[in-house]
């Protein structure tokens, strides 16, 4: 679910312009139509099933039932974002957001722009190993009776209630969740193999790393890489109370 967050930069980036349809309403220079409303809603459903590997029925069944929603805050927030009628208000503030950000000029930042590029770079790997690994991985019946059986054996509270086809659809989320991580490394190098690369071999590309980029140099320096004297605050050994980070090409 960390990978959803940064999907919804992408609504600025690439945006589904639509102008068939009803005008709904007009926010700043972008007309929102009832076919531009109803191409973003199916493509949040996508998304968030793409994102969860989750299956759109499990998505319909949580919409249906919301009592059944993981504990979690991401999750309210993507149950209740199922109804049109709270996307649409989360859409309409991003669309806001956008017209506000095109006015100031923000999206003609260059730095703005590498980072909407590195986003968007991000979000296509990961999209496409998803897609690879959708085609590659095949659960059979007895894997999702026998996983839907220790699942109700372990968690009775919560998947002991649950009807057979239900079971099997959650059981079949977990082995695909499972598979991916065992699959992941592997369908990187093939990937990797399939692409012809050609290295520069008078180009130092160690030294470079290392050295040459001021960027980096600057971040050593702050960070106190270079002198143990150095006047930045230490914590000691203790690691710093900072939230994972989500660097794209990894599985989630």
């Amino acid at each position: 679910m960390k990978a959803a967050r940064f999907i919804f930069l992408l609504l600025l980036a690439l945006p589904l312009a639509c102008k068939d349809g009803d005008t709904i309403e007009d926010i700043g220079s972008y007309t929102i139509t009832t076919k531009d409303f109803e191409n973003h809603y199916s493509t949040y459903l996508e998304k968030i099933a793409r994102m969860a590997n989750a299956e759109k029925s499990t998505l319909a069944r949580l919409m249906c039932n919301p009592e059944q929603t993981p504990e979690n805050p991401m999750w309210r927030d993507v149950v209740r974002n199922l109804e049109p009628k709270e996307y649409y208000e989360s859409y309409r503030d991003l669309r806001i957001v956008e017209q506000a950000a095109r006015k100031d000029n923000f999206l003609d930042d260059p730095q703005i722009k590498r980072i909407i590029e590195q986003v968007t770079l991000e979000a296509i790997a990961q999209l496409y190993i998803q897609k690879k690994m959708e085609e590659r991985i095949k659960i059979t019946e007895e894997e999702k009776s026998a996983k839907c059986v220790e699942m109700r054996q372990k968690f009775p509270q919560e998947f002991g209630p649950l009807s057979l086809d239900e079971c099997l659809k959650y059981a079949e989320g977990f082995l695909k969740r499972d598979r991916m991580q065992q699959e992941f490394p592997r369908l990187r190098d093939e990937i990797k193999e399939s692409i012809v690369i050609n290295k520069n071999q008078k180009f130092d590309r160690t030294d470079f790393l290392a050295n040459k980029i001021e960027a980096y140099r600057v971040m050593r320096k702050t960070g106190g890489c270079e002198s143990a004297t150095s006047s930045t605050p230490s914590t000691g050994n203790k690691p710093l109370p900072l939230p994972a980070p989500n660097t794209g090409l990894r599985p989630q």
